[in-house]
C-alpha cells in the first residue's frame, strides 16, 4: 500500500440486467483525484492566478463538469488579457486588441475567438450538451494560447540574449521593434553600441558616462500602474519618478512601480531584451516635461549594447507621449 488515496469513476455503459456480471466488457477507470500535473512548460512561466484558472479547468474536467471547463477557460482567457493590458468592455474587444498588437495571430487568434464563443455558450443555458471531447479541446486550445504568450515570447527573448548585440564596425545591425518603426515611420535615428556584460548591469547614469554624453538627455522608461492601469514613464536617468504626480498626469488616484516579473511580461510580449519606449505602442506614455528640452536624446533600442539618439520631439510623437511634471531630484 502507497499510503495515497485515489478517487476513481468508472465510465457508465449500457448495461442489460439480465446479462451476466461476469460477461461485461471491462470498464475504464478515471482517476479524479489527485489531478495530473500540467506537462506544459507554462506551468513554470504563467502569473499564478492565469495558472490557477488553468488548474481549476483540468480539475472539473477530471470531474466531468465539462460545462465548468469552459467556464474556466473563458476565465483564463479574461485573466490573459488583462495580464497584457488588452482594455475593452468585452472580452471580444480584448481579444482583437491582443491581436491588433501582434501578440496573437493567425490560427491561434482563430482558436482564441472560438473558446471565447465556446465559453459563453457554456455559461448560459441551451440545449447544446457540453461533451467531453468539447472540454479537451478547450483546454488544448487555452494551453496552446498560454504556451505562445508565456512560453514561446520569452525562449525568443533569452535567444536572442544568448547570441547578445552585433559588435564590430563594419558588421550590419540586426533590427529591434522599435528600429523598425523609426524606420517605417522615417526617422532619423543614430545606432549607438556600447559594451554589455551580461554578469554585470550597468545603470543608465553609468551609460550616459560611456557613451560620453549628458547624464541629463539619456532617458529611462519606467512602467508604472495607475490604478492598476500599466504606464510607461519617460524621463531623464538621474531624476526619479514622482508617483502622486505621474498618477495626476494620468488621471487616476495612486500609482505604484510594476513588479519586475510584470516588466519581464512587457519585454517577453515585445520580443525585446530590455524595455524601450518605442516598443510600446499599446502602452499610455507620460514623459516628464523636460524631455522636450532642445537637444538629442537616448533611449533603449530594445537590445543591450545598443542605444538609439534621435531628436525629442520625433519620440514624444511616435510614442504618443504626454509631457507633464513627473520627476523630482
Amino acid at each position: 500500500m502507497c499510503g495515497q488515496v485515489l478517487f476513481l469513476a468508472a465510465e457508465s455503459a449500457a448495461i442489460d440486467p439480465d446479462r451476466d456480471p461476469d460477461g461485461l466488457p471491462p470498464r475504464r477507470a478515471r482517476v479524479l483525484w489527485p489531478v495530473a500535473a500540467r506537462r506544459s512548460r507554462a506551468a513554470a512561466a504563467v502569473p499564478a492566478a492565469l495558472a490557477r484558472e488553468l488548474a481549476e479547468a483540468e480539475s472539473c474536467l477530471n470531474a466531468g463538469a465539462y460545462t465548468m471547463t469552459l467556464v474556466n477557460v473563458r476565465r483564463l482567457l479574461e485573466g490573459v488579457c488583462a495580464d497584457h493590458g488588452a482594455g475593452g468592455r468585452t472580452l471580444h474587444q480584448g481579444l482583437r486588441e491582443l491581436r491588433a498588437r501582434g501578440l496573437v495571430e493567425g490560427r491561434l487568434a482563430a482558436w482564441a475567438e472560438d473558446l471565447r464563443e465556446v465559453g459563453n455558450a457554456a455559461a448560459h443555458i441551451s440545449g447544446d450538451p457540453v461533451t467531453r471531447q468539447d472540454a479537451e479541446d478547450a483546454i488544448i486550445l487555452a494551453e496552446a494560447l498560454v504556451d505562445h504568450l508565456y512560453v514561446v515570447n520569452r525562449r525568443y527573448a533569452e535567444f536572442r540574449a544568448r547570441r547578445g548585440p552585433v559588435r564590430g564596425a563594419g558588421a550590419a545591425l540586426r533590427e529591434t521593434p522599435a528600429m523598425k518603426l523609426l524606420r517605417k515611420s522615417r526617422v532619423p535615428f543614430t545606432p549607438r553600441q556600447y559594451m554589455h556584460d551580461p554578469g554585470r548591469a550597468k545603470s543608465r547614469r553609468h551609460l550616459a558616462a560611456e557613451l560620453g554624453v549628458p547624464a541629463t538627455r539619456v532617458l529611462k522608461a519606467v512602467i508604472v500602474r495607475v490604478d492598476d492601469r500599466p504606464i510607461a514613464a519617460l524621463a531623464p536617468a538621474v531624476l526619479n519618478i514622482d508617483l502622486p504626480a505621474l498618477a495626476g498626469a494620468a488621471g487616476g488616484a495612486a500609482a505604484r512601480l510594476a513588479e519586475p516579473a510584470e516588466v519581464t511580461r512587457l519585454s517577453w510580449a515585445t520580443a525585446s531584451e530590455v524595455i524601450s519606449p518605442l516598443a510600446l505602442p499599446y502602452l499610455t506614455v507620460i514623459a516628464d516635461e523636460t524631455v522636450g528640452a532642445p537637444g538629442p536624446v537616448y533611449v533603449s533600442s530594445g537590445r543591450h549594447g545598443l542605444e538609439l539618439e534621435l531628436d525629442p520631439l520625433d519620440l514624444i510623437r511616435l510614442t504618443g507621449a504626454t509631457l507633464a511634471p513627473i520627476t523630482t531630484p
